[in-house]
C-alpha cells in the first residue's frame, strides 16, 4: 500500500469526477480485505518470502504498466523501498502470523497517521496531541489485554506497530524529495527494490526447503498470494493514484480508519475471530485516534 508519490500527484489533481466516492469505497474494500489473505498466506509460507514475492510480482506489473521506466537514484529509492516496503511489510508479515487479521489491520492503519504526525517535526495542534495520546492509550490497552492463547501475541502487535512507524517515517521522507518519475513508475521501483530486499532477508533468515515451495505452490497459498497482488497492488494502488488526482491527500488518507472496520468485520464473518471486549474497545480508540489525526490536519488546496 505505498503512498510514496502522494505529494507529486496531489499537486496536479484534475476536476473531481462522479466516480470518486465509488472508487474510494472500492479502495477501502480492497485494502481492508487484504488482511485475511495475508494472515492465511504467512501461516502457510515463510512470511518474508510470501510478501517479497508479492511485491516483486506487483512491481513487475506496475513497471510494465508504467512503460518500463528507468530506476531513480538511491536517495529517492531508500525511503520507499527500505522503510515503507522492506521494514514495514517485513515486520507486518511477521506480526500478522501472530495476531488476528482485524486487530493487525487496526494497529497498522491507526499507527501510520500518528507516526506521520510525530516524524513531520511540526508543532502539533491540540487535536493532534489528543490523537497521539489516544493512539498511545489504544496501543497500550491492546497490548496489555492481549493473550497469546487467544491468538494475539503482544510481540506481534509490537512488530506491526513498529513497521507502521517505519511506513510513517518513509512517507515524511518521500514528501520532502522531488518527484523524478511518474507515480506508477516510482511505485514500481519501490516495490521491486523493496521486494528484492525482503527476498534477501528471507534467504538469510527463513528455511528454503523442498516442502517450502510445495506449501507455496499449494492452491490455498497461491490463492491468498494472488489476492494480495491483485487487491492490494494492482487494483488498490491504481485506485489510490486515481483518487489522489481527484481529492486532497488528506481526504484519500481516510482509508486509514475505514479499512480496520472492514478487516474486523471480515475476520469475524469468515474466520470467526472474536476479539475480547477490551480489544474491541482498544480498536475503537485506535480508529478514533487515526480519524482525529487525519481530520485535524491543515486543509490542503485541491
Amino acid at each position: 500500500m505505498s503512498i510514496s508519490a502522494k505529494s507529486s500527484i496531489s499537486e496536479t489533481m484534475a476536476p473531481v469526477k462522479p466516480w470518486a466516492p465509488i472508487g474510494f469505497a472500492l479502495l477501502c474494500l480492497c485494502w481492508g480485505a487484504t488482511w485475511l489473505p495475508l494472515k492465511h498466506g504467512v501461516a502457510q509460507v515463510p512470511p518474508l518470502l510470501f510478501v517479497a514475492s508479492r511485491f516483486l510480482a506487483g512491481g513487475l506489473v506496475l513497471w510494465l504498466a508504467g512503460g518500463c521506466p528507468r530506476p531513480p537514484g538511491p536517495r529517492l529509492l531508500a525511503p520507499g523501498a527500505v522503510l515503507m516496503i522492506a521494514a514495514n511489510y517485513g515486520l507486518m508479515a511477521w506480526g500478522a502470523a501472530r495476531v488476528p487479521s482485524g486487530l493487525a489491520a487496526t494497529v497498522n492503519l491507526a499507527t501510520v497517521p500518528l507516526a506521520v504526525l510525530i516524524f513531520a517535526g511540526r508543532r502539533p495542534r491540540p487535536a493532534q496531541v489528543a490523537a497521539l495520546i489516544l493512539g498511545a492509550a489504544g496501543l497500550a490497552l491492546l497490548s496489555l489485554t492481549s493473550d497469546p492463547r487467544l491468538g494475539a501475541a503482544p510481540a506481534g502487535l509490537g512488530a506491526i506497530a513498529l513497521g507502521a512507524a517505519c511506513y510513517g517515517l518513509g512517507t515524511v521522507r518521500m514528501k520532502a524529495l522531488p518527484a523524478t518519475l511518474s507515480p506508477v513508475g516510482m511505485a514500481a521501483w519501490h516495490s521491486l527494490v523493496g521486494g528484492a530486499l525482503l527476498l534477501s532477508l528471507s534467504a538469510l533468515l527463513e528455511p528454503w526447503r523442498a516442502d517450502t515451495w510445495d506449501r507455496f505452490l499449494a492452491p490455498a497459498a497461491l490463492l491468498n498470494w494472488a489476492l494480495l497482488v491483485l487487491l492490494s497492488t494492482i487494483v488498490g494502488f491504481t485506485l489510490y493514484l486515481a483518487l489522489l488526482r481527484q481529492w486532497s491527500a488528506t481526504a484519500v488518507a481516510g482509508y486509514a480508519y475505514v479499512c480496520p472496520v472492514i478487516a474486523l468485520a471480515l475476520g469475524g464473518a469468515i474466520d470467526g475471530e472474536r476479539p475480547a471486549p477490551t480489544q474491541w474497545a482498544a480498536s475503537l480508540i485506535l480508529i478514533g485516534a487515526a480519524a482525529l489525526a487525519l481530520i485535524s490536519k491543515p486543509k490542503e488546496t485541491p
